[in-house]
């Protein structure tokens, strides 16, 4: 395979590796369901921040290949929040290093797979002036990742008797649904990836299996991957869109990336370990004095971590009295 193959080659630390897509999200999702599993089962094990690494290195390094070869701005910016968060977790500081978040993601990549150089530099390309390829669903694409993640850790744990609500085939099948379309959006990028579009394919015919549906060709299969992850999500029947330069700075998805959850490590001194897309109000937002569930402080706190509280939220606009119930979350 030459060394300019597939865009994530002209980055050192992933073409010394050559990682294939199907590799790249079997280690993601391993590391995500072994943290789940570890925060539901025993949040205070030494074991944890490990694991927390772990997860943070694997998805990192899924979510900036895919922006690699997509040059989606959504996946950069959520590569750049990875690696920020592994330095964080490593004791660096943002400000004491020459290199970004991104570089040590990468550095930390090709040093876990012994290519003991860590060079995360590029390597000379010609310039691509084609168009990226268009994302073939509305929702941020790093919100897909976060769901074929969390849906993969969910099918497993729910098979556990002690969450008897997890709905087991759901997350199975969101978990088909989401795997697939990032495999094909991976290979229409990269269409010198043949295993890729196998693998995206093998999604589809497998969620067609799953949905009792007759078998088809490999790009009808891939095709309904789409289809169905279509009917499946609401945000297509969105009758009032944000605008590009949303006052809520979601860029007109109706989202914005935030982080959810803080790591204590003692004298007021907190870690953001966990972020996610949250619902955008369209406007900067406030929290109501009011709120029920933090007592309008607009955290809550369990052993060793501080949450954001969702359900006081409140568009700066609105009377500070509006109530939790009639704002949701």
């Amino acid at each position: 395979m030459p060394d300019g193959q597939h865009p994530e080659h002209t980055v050192k630390a992933y073409r010394d590796e050559r990682p294939s897509i199907t590799r790249l999200i079997l280690e993601a999702r391993w590391a995500h369901y072994r943290l789940t599993d570890a925060l539901e089962y025993d949040p205070d094990s030494d074991a944890v921040p490990a694991l927390r690494r772990f997860n943070l290195l694997h998805a990192g390094a899924l979510v900036d290949i895919l922006a690699l070869r997509t040059r989606d701005p959504d996946l950069y910016e959520a590569a750049r929040d990875h690696g920020a968060l592994l330095r964080e977790v490593d004791g660096l500081a943002l400000d004491d290093h020459p290199r970004n978040g991104l570089d040590h993601l990468r550095a930390q990549y090709a040093r876990l797979h012994q290519h003991t150089h860590g060079d995360a530099c590029r390597a000379p390309q010609a310039t691509d002036d084609s168009l990226p390829p268009k994302r073939p669903f509305l929702r941020p694409a790093p919100r897909l990742v976060r769901q074929m993640l969390d849906t993969y850790a969910w099918s497993n744990l729910g098979l556990a008797s002690r969450f008897p609500a997890v709905d087991v085939a759901s997350e199975q099948r969101r978990h088909l649904m989401t795997r697939g379309l990032l495999l094909d959006w991976a290979a229409t990028a990269a269409p010198a990836d043949s295993a890729a579009a196998v693998a995206a394919a093998t999604a589809g015919h497998a969620l067609r299996a799953f949905d009792r549906r007759p078998a088809l060709n490999d790009l009808r299969a891939r095709a309904y991957l789409l289809d169905a992850f279509r009917d499946f999500d609401d945000q297509n029947e969105d009758e009032d869109p944000h605008p590009h330069d949303c006052a809520g700075r979601c860029d007109g998805t109706g989202e914005v990336l935030t982080v959810l959850t803080w790591e204590h490590h003692g004298d007021d001194t907190y870690t953001a370990v966990h972020q996610e897309p949250i619902l955008c109000f369209g406007a900067p937002t406030a929290h109501a004095p009011g709120c029920a569930t933090c007592g309008g402080h607009g955290f809550t706190y369990t052993p060793g971590y501080r949450e954001l509280c969702l359900d006081g939220r409140i568009s700066d606009g609105e009377p500070s009295t509006a109530t939790v119930a009639s704002q949701g979350s």
